[in-house]
């Protein structure tokens, strides 16, 4: 404390002789300006009061030369002053420069529009490829749209690609052990509508519509490990879609109970009730209808849901795009863009539905001639590979931190995000013998691309550590090493028999890139999608909740929310949300009692 007061003291001092001795300047150093003296005075700092030589010993001499010691004090301040407010309008001049600068380069991205996404979409999927379409792009290099179309579509090898996902998804699909997961009942008879379909049919289709959708319900928002026990508790309550629809919606709140999202119970209660009347009376007579255009116009079905039963169960070639699928597709079709923004989105479903419906044709002797303009036939392929999209992103595929595992991936040759990441391990020499991808700086794959031609559904190109960088370009700047760590100058003098054991066996059991370059790659794929960090400040609300018991038989009074919004027509007890302005006495209440 006492260390405190004398910095103050000190410092008024100084302003204040400041004030009164430094008079008219007599030299260019100073400031022409009368009135910047008191502006220079608010830059100054305290620790320059609070040199730890001399000042405290000064103030213990005679007062003679005390005030000489602040004179001299007061003299240094002033030439600090004057210099550091010329240093602070340099400062501020290159800082305007950068701002002004920024503003002229940095263009606004427009908002994405209609006739502009669909503009994409045709570029992207039907504009003609360049000549080497299959290499990859440089993260630091721009690109042009056509990059962005799937691998499993137009390269010589996409029909084996999309093959080996299939036969990958039925040798893992029963590991998780989902009890919604069943083979798939042939429907062709049952969508015809000039053949005669039996009854027996009729019901078991039912039955596994209502399964499929009972699941991917639950499945929203949801974790599978949790889902299961639900969906088995479910099913022995409400085994059929017609039990679900005459249940009382207590009973139907009551089974719902732990999963959160009360509202899709209730849409899924309304569903039923709306499907299970006659067609006579306006329903489907207990069958849900097969197209995605009537499954969305059901209460809580929407495009990804309305997807998979019409895929899953009627094996028509509709995509279901949800989390998982989303990321899966933005590494193998390498967008950098905002996954949550309606242009990316787009694309990601257009590249779904194209997909869905190669793989459909895949299962038949058509030629590409004789597939135009035609539906692509009835089979359980479409569920299949929907379904073996979401189980690679669950357990491959991985996002963020968990790293993706590439070395498992059956659709790994035809991703552009993991041809990146190859690109960019070969750039570290991790992978010996692989050839580097030559590409200058500002070009795409194969030609020069225009800033006007390049996407526009990834950011701008920004250098990343793909080639050496500047401190090992530069000898005389040394990195600082980590305990323990060898210096790197003796990598020339390494050879194999130095490495550790474990990294030997590891690369020779491997018939792929190294363990080192897998972890480069899998680095460089966990960075896709790339999503906007959320900046909206959650709404904060007080609520004053009543609770009233009745003494006679120890009953609470409650009621029951809205139908609408949050915990829709949940019971609670009697609440009433407080006026943000409104304050709050946090007294203790004091019990009153008739007299």
């Amino acid at each position: 404390m006492v260390e405190t007061r004398r910095r103050s003291a000190r410092i008024a001092d100084a302003k204040f002789d400041l004030l009164e001795y430094h008079t008219a300047p007599t030299n260019a150093d100073s400031d022409p300006n009368p009135d910047s003296d008191s502006s220079a005075l608010s830059d100054i700092d305290e620790s320059e009061f609070d040199s730890d030589s001399g000042p405290s010993k000064r103030r213990k001499t005679a007062s003679g030369q005390a005030l000489r010691a602040v004179r001299r004090t007061r003299s240094t301040i002033v030439k600090t002053v004057t210099t550091r407010t010329k240093a602070s309008a340099t400062t501020s001049a290159s800082t305007s420069t950068s701002i002004t600068t920024t503003l002229t380069t940095t263009k606004a991205k427009p908002k994405a529009t209609a006739a502009s996404i669909q503009a994409s979409i045709t570029q992207i999927f039907d504009g003609a490829l360049p000549q080497k379409h299959k290499l990859p792009c440089l993260p630091s290099h721009r690109h042009a749209l056509t990059y962005h179309n799937p691998l499993l579509l137009s390269s010589p090898t996409a029909c084996t690609n999309r093959d080996a996902l299939l036969a990958w998804f039925d040798s893992v699909s029963s590991d998780r052990q989902m009890p919604w997961r069943k083979t798939w009942i042939d429907t062709t008879s049952l969508l015809s509508s000039s053949s005669a379909h039996p009854h027996d049919l009729r019901e078991a289709v039912a039955q596994r519509a209502y399964e499929v959708l009972l699941s991917e319900t639950m499945l929203q928002q949801t974790r599978v490990s949790t889902v299961i026990s639900y969906y088995n508790k479910w099913l022995a309550a409400l085994p059929t879609i017609q039990s679900l629809a005459a249940a009382q919606p207590e009973d139907v709140l009551s089974l719902w109970k732990g999963l959160g999202y009360y509202s899709r119970a209730t849409r899924l209660h309304s569903l039923a009730q709306l499907v299970c009347p006659p067609c006579e009376q306006g329903g489907y007579d207990r069958l849900l209808p097969p197209t995605v255009e009537k499954l969305t116009k059901l209460p809580g079905v929407g495009r990804y849901t309305a997807g998979a039963v019409a895929s899953i169960v009627y094996g028509r070639a509709e995509p279901m795009v949800d989390g998982n699928v989303i990321r899966v597709l933005a590494r193998q079709l390498g967008i950098r863009g905002d996954v949550k923004s309606k242009e990316v989105l787009e694309v990601v479903w257009e590249a779904a539905k194209r997909l869905v419906e190669a793989v459909a044709w895949d299962g038949t002797d058509a030629t590409n001639e004789e597939r135009k303009g035609k539906e692509p036939p009835v089979s359980d392929r479409p569920g299949r590979w929907g379904q073996g999209l979401m189980e690679l992103g669950a357990t491959v595929c991985l996002p963020g931190p968990a790293k993706p595992k590439c070395g498992l991936c059956p659709i790994k040759e035809s991703c552009r995000a993991y041809q990146e990441g190859v690109e960019i391990a070969a750039h570290k020499g991790l992978i010996p013998g692989k050839k580097v991808t030559e590409s200058k700086k500002g070009t795409g794959v194969g030609k020069v691309v225009d800033i006007e031609d390049s996407c526009t559904l990834c950011p701008p190109p920004e250098d990343e550590d793909l080639e050496v960088s500047a401190a090992e370009d530069k000898p005389d700047q040394k990195k600082r090493k980590k305990k323990g760590e060898v210096s790197g100058s003796f990598d020339k003098f390494k050879g194999p028999g130095t490495r550790r054991k474990k990294e030997v066996e590891d690369d020779s059991a491997s018939t792929g890139p190294s363990s080192a370059a897998m972890e480069v790659i899998a680095s460089h794929c966990s960075k896709y999608p790339y999503t906007k960090p959320k900046t909206k400040k959650l709404r904060e609300e007080e609520c004053l909740v009543v609770s009233i018991r009745r003494e006679s038989d120890g009953c609470y009074l409650i009621h029951k929310r809205p139908a609408k919004g949050l915990l829709a027509g949940m019971w609670e007890l009697p609440s009433h949300t407080l006026p943000a302005d409104s304050t709050w006495n946090d007294e203790p209440a004091t019990k009153k009692t008739d007299k």
